[in-house]
């Protein structure tokens, strides 16, 4: 099985940056103990203080879809709603 990259862009709501990105740290901290997750980077867009991004690398597409319906992912679903307008998930394979 091939490995899952995915960058995800997520748009926060104006005025709620510093406390999405003290929640999302945490919940970051954890995702890096599940199996599969190989990297995950959290990074600001230099250009829009609205916006962060993440980078992750995933072991296989099993686990990335294990890690997405896990309790700790529903929870943070939850918590992220509070602070985030939307976001978008690309999915890409390497070359």
């Amino acid at each position: 099985m091939s490995k899952v990259y995915l960058f995800v862009a997520i748009d926060i709501k104006p005025g709620k940056r510093d406390a999405f990105l003290k929640e999302i740290s945490k919940h970051g901290a954890h995702i890096r103990t599940e199996e599969g997750c190989e990297k995950l980077e959290i990074l600001l867009d230099t250009q829009n203080e609205n916006q962060v991004c993440v980078w992750e690398v995933w072991t296989n597409r099993p686990l990335w879809d294990a890690h997405m319906v896990n309790e700790a992912s529903k929870a943070w679903q939850k918590i992220a709603s509070e602070f985030v307008n939307g976001e978008k998930i690309t999915v890409m394979d390497s070359i």
